[in-house]
């Protein structure tokens, strides 16, 4: 990927974008559907008065069914070869009608486990337009979508000169129908016909397509078996369908690619005898960044190697190399892709890329000059870089670059403000820091502190007890686990806190120790980190903590402290003073009570009886139950903007709780808190800091889901760094933006004071907007086997299970099917839709796993906040269960947002008198203060206009784009232009008195598609209108609500 100065880094991407792919349940417009003649079950063909299509009346009358079929053609153009003919009826083929439970026509959803069609063995292999028509003539079995309620599986097939889609139908004595090419106006994708929303709706739209044709717009509707040979026919079509395609050769095709690969051919063949050899095809390919792994080139090496027993046996020639390029580098999906927006059907020119970046990735505002720097970046042939021109490979390249990943790029750095107090952050948190195993007889280390810190840990924790040779040591205390000195722990802090973010670090420490050796870790504290050590105390006329920005490079010492008064001793006379234990342990033994009360013990996954782990929980809450200790003055004071305190209820905190107190919580508080208090445990993490720590029952260094403490705003979730698995997934993907700084700025509406948020309500969310998020699993590349899995074969089945984990209304899971032994390049093509409430402190996670009877094992994963996703096409790089990045293991998907209004009932506005509802701004609740309650009133009388006119042209665009099943107004602009012009319609736009509007022509040919689309743009230009000349009322109206802080001074 490229760097911060790359390409891409300084645009501006929509976010949310309002992209919303497949939304059928919205798409009111279609074309004139072919006039269909319902006979009985066995009439299956469609019958039309000026369509080319061949039926058994037309074989009755053979002179009127040739003139009917000539179509501009000659006699040779009506023939369909015998041996084609003979091929495709001896095609064997699944039944004709299909038929779901229940009598409903279609096919019915996938519930087996493996999906063959994904696999690379029986996917045509699609590098150019010529591949698509080859496919077209080899043929596919398609279901023609009919308005009766049967459906029928057809072979159709283009002819060998290109003039004719032909199948054969399986009524007794029938030969064959056919559609002329030249008869074809437009290629729809999804359901955009009415028979097909009427008729089609248990058929993937992804699959689905119609060929509208003849001068009646009739359409022909079919359902492929993958979305893979539904984009063949789509692209082979449009390309079938274009003149500059139809007059160029396939000798002039791909020259660009086929130079530079010959160019690159002879550079890499230094003997100059025509012949690489497999390692100079494996330097080759690693130098043409082709990102596969030697094994991978050496088994394609030897299935393109032809002449095995030859004397060129071991070697490639120039076709042979050529066609392996081809095979390992061009991904089907992205050429697809890539013939959508180019007019060549080859590469793209710097406008189409333009069309790309702006129509489906988000992006806004796009210069020219930047998509040629993407083109020069990117595209690896000379002459398409000095043409401007970006290939299929350039195109792939720049799919996988950086700027196209699915988290945005910008977040990679630090993008957030750092300036709000420290309680605004969710700050990344180790538990027990020092163990590198289990809580009970696991080794301690100094090692998992540096650990940690480079990974971007910011809160570390201590337990210290008192040790040999006057030193105090860490160590987990009652237990088997080994001791480590605390003075190696902070050399080893002072080394390496900043060494990858340089915000401030907190120490929890856990104290155990006698006077003595308290006194030895203050001089420990001070003497080694030096000015690195915070000592200042809280401002008390300040309200809040002070922010990150002006606490970077310092520790901070979190702990007990002592009273004021306590502190005010020389430092001869420091015989300390008594604090309660420390929070941990005097806070397990409600936990444990809760632990006991469950009738029987789990098992760990370690083996470890969670038995075993509630005694220990017993013996330490026991032996800390009630219990004080002496306090150091000297150690005390290094405690100052983290002081530890115990936690009573929400109203005392409110009312007498200092910003630089906190509390920490178990697991099992946290999640009765949250669940019956959210609204007061948000509104006191606004303020004060709270830590959450693993329950102590958890012996086997387990982990809880940190999304629930993160709904409510705590911050200090602590976690065991020590143990993979989704939770440190969601934890490492929670910190990986913001320039990896370990914190995080919470959303605003867990920051302000004024906000009241109840996160477990099944209903919207006080002022947020609900989003509808769509996600698209296309294909994977390069998924690797999983650890251990040598005795499984060769091949993996993989599938992809999809999590939202948010407030409780929000969690979700889906999962795709699974594709058997590929796990090369599976393609999925399934579509997932996730209706969240608050999105902003939702996290998303893929992962990859290999389907087995006895158990789906891991093969990588992805998580990442939504709030930092981009939308459009996108790669995702996968991570191992450890958190290392799988090297050129990427899952391919699509991704798009919209609010979730749009989805429902559009708005309904009165005009004049009716049963039609007017929607209001809510009135504002009187406080029986008449001054005030009419200052506020005032403001809503005056905003209800501003408010209606937004909603208007909300409304107005909604309705547009879905009369065009478009995500958004340029791409809904674009193919109402293409569609107007494929009709030969006469549309125009008018402006008379200063006021625009569309015109248009009514005729009985008139595509009643094209009207509505004129009738919602008229709403929409009408909308635009109105806000244009309402624009300094409405400014008026604006200024006059914000000078409603003037008249409350004014009136106290």
């Amino acid at each position: 990927g490229q760097g911060r100065g790359s390409p891409m880094a300084d645009q501006e991407i929509a976010s949310p974008a309002p992209v919303v792919l497949d939304q059928q349940e919205a798409i009111p417009n279609g074309g004139n559907e072919l006039t269909e003649r319902h006979d009985d079950d066995n009439t299956e063909e469609a019958q039309h008065p000026d369509a080319t299509v061949r039926t058994e009346q037309e074989e009755q009358r053979p002179d009127k069914a040739a003139a009917a079929m000539t179509d501009g053609g000659g006699s040779s153009s009506r023939r369909l070869s015998d041996e084609l003919m003979a091929a495709a009826r001896a095609m064997p083929r699944r039944k004709s009608n299909l038929k779901q439970p229940g009598g409903e026509p279609g096919l019915s959803p996938k519930q087996v486990s493996f999906v063959g069609k994904g696999s690379s063995f029986d996917r045509p292999h699609v590098t150019s337009p010529d591949d698509c028509v080859n496919a077209m003539k080899a043929g596919t079995d398609l279901v023609k979508v009919k308005s009766s309620r049967r459906h029928y599986q057809r072979r159709f097939v283009l002819d060998e000169e290109g003039l004719y889609i032909r199948w054969i139908s399986q009524r007794k004595g029938s030969t064959d129908a056919r559609i002329a090419i030249t008869s074809v106006k437009e290629i729809r994708r999804g359901h955009n016909t009415a028979s097909f929303r009427k008729h089609g709706k248990s058929f993937e739209p992804d699959r689905s397509f119609s060929i509208i044709y003849g001068d009646e717009y009739g359409s022909l509707d079919l359902v492929a078996d993958s979305e893979d040979e539904a984009n063949i026919w789509i692209e082979g079509l449009l390309c079938l369908t274009d003149e500059n395609y139809a007059h160029q050769s396939v000798a002039n095709k791909q020259q660009m690619r086929d130079r530079w690969l010959k160019v690159t051919f002879e550079e890499a063949d230094k003997s100059g005898d025509g012949m690489l050899d497999e390692s100079e095809i494996i330097e080759l390919c690693q130098k043409i960044n082709i990102g596969l792994s030697a094994s991978r080139i050496k088994q394609k090496f030897r299935e393109h190697d032809t002449d095995r027993a030859g004397t060129s046996r071991g070697r490639l020639d120039l076709d042979e190399f050529s066609s392996l390029f081809k095979e390992l580098s061009t991904r089907a999906e992205i050429y697809h892709l890539l013939m959508r927006y180019s007019t060549s059907r080859d590469f793209l020119t710097a406008k189409e890329l333009k069309y790309f970046l702006e129509l489906e990735q988000g992006m806004r505002n796009v210069e020219k000059q930047h998509c040629e720097e993407l083109i020069r970046t990117y595209e690896p042939t000379p002459e398409g870089r000095e043409q401007l021109k970006l290939s299929v490979d350039g195109f792939t390249q720049m799919l996988l670059g950086r700027e196209s990943m699915l988290m945005n790029p910008k977040h990679r750095d630090v993008f957030q403000d750092m300036t709000q107090p420290l309680s605004h952050y969710y700050i990344a948190s180790s538990h027990n820091t020092y163990l590198a195993e289990d809580q009970l007889k696991g080794p301690s280390s100094v090692e998992m502190y540096i650990r940690a810190l480079r990974r971007g840990c910011r809160c570390v924790e201590l337990d210290c007890w008192d040790g040999s040779n006057n030193e105090p040591d860490v160590y987990h205390g009652h237990t088997w686990t080994s001791r480590i000195l605390f003075k190696d722990i902070i050399v080893a802090v002072k080394e390496h806190s900043f060494a990858t973010s340089e915000y401030p670090v907190i120490l929890s420490l856990e104290n155990h120790c006698s006077i003595p050796m308290q006194r030895v870790m203050a001089k420990h504290l001070t003497e080694i980190l030096g000015d690195m050590l915070y000592t200042t105390p809280p401002d008390p006329e300040s309200r809040y903590l002070p922010s990150p920005e002006e606490l970077k490079g310092k520790i901070l010492v979190k702990g007990k402290k002592l009273r004021a008064e306590l502190e005010r001793v020389d430092e001869g006379e420091d015989d300390g003073g008594d604090v309660s234990d420390e929070d941990e342990a005097a806070d397990m033994d409600e936990e444990v009570k809760a632990k006991s009360r469950s009738p029987t013990p789990r098992q760990s996954s370690n083996g470890t009886d969670e038995a075993d782990g509630q005694a220990h929980s017993r013996r330490r809450s026991a032996a800390h139950k009630g219990k004080k200790i002496k306090l150091a003055v000297s150690l005390s004071r290094l405690v100052t903007l983290v002081q530890s305190v115990h936690f009573k209820n929400f109203q005392e905190s409110s009312e007498s709780g200092k910003y630089f107190q906190m509390s920490s919580f178990t697991e099992s508080a946290m999640g009765r808190m949250s669940a019956s208090s959210s609204a007061e445990y948000i509104q006191y993490n606004k303020r004060q800091l709270s830590r959450i720590y693993p329950a102590g029952s958890r012996v086997n260094s387990s982990n809880y889901n940190p999304q629930t403490a993160w709904n409510t705003g705590c911050q200090i979730v602590a976690l065991n760094y020590q143990t993979d698995g989704l939770e440190m997934d969601l934890n490492q993907g929670r910190f990986q933006i913001n320039g990896k700084t370990g914190y995080v700025l919470k959303p605003e509406i867990l920051r302000t004071e004024v906000s009241h948020v109840e996160v477990n309500s099944k209903n919207t969310i006080s002022g947020l907007t609900p989003q509808l998020m769509t996600i698209k699993v296309i294909s994977g590349q390069q998924l690797p086997k999983p650890p251990g899995s040598g005795a499984k074969g060769e091949v993996i089945d993989p599938f992809v299970a999809v999590e939202i984990h948010g407030v409780p209304y929000d969690c979700a899971n889906e999962k795709t099917s699974t594709v058997k032994n590929n796990g090369f390049n599976p393609v999925w093509n399934k579509t997932f839709r996730f209706l969240m409430r608050f999105p902003d402190v939702a996290m998303i996670r893929f992962s990859v796993l290999d389907d087995d009877f006895v158990g789906d094992d891991f093969i990588g994963q992805y998580s990442v906040p939504v709030s930092s996703i981009q939308p459009g096409y996108r790669h995702i790089q996968l991570y191992s269960k450890a958190g290392e990045l799988l090297s050129n293991s990427t899952l391919f998907v699509h991704v798009s947002f919209d609010q979730a209004y749009s989805l429902k009932k559009k708005l309904i506005f009165e005009h004049g008198s009716g049963s039609r509802t007017r929607r209001k701004l809510a009135t504002p609740k009187k406080i029986k203060a008449p001054d005030v309650d009419r200052i506020f009133q005032n403001v809503a009388d005056g905003l209800q206009s501003v408010v209606e006119l937004k909603l208007r042209i909300e409304t107005a665009t909604e309705d547009f784009k879905m009369s065009c099943d478009k995500a958004n107004v340029l791409q809904a602009m674009k193919l109402f232009v293409t569609r107007v012009k494929a009709s030969n319609s006469e549309v125009s736009l008018a402006k008379v008195n200063d006021v625009l509007s569309v015109t248009y022509k009514k005729s009985e040919s008139f595509p009643d598609s094209i009207e509505k689309m004129v009738v919602s743009l008229q709403r929409l230009l009408e909308a635009s209108q109105a806000v244009i000349s309402q624009a300094d009322g409405i400014i008026g109206r604006v200024r006059m609500s914000t000078c409603c802080h003037v008249s409350m001074q004014r009136l106290f």
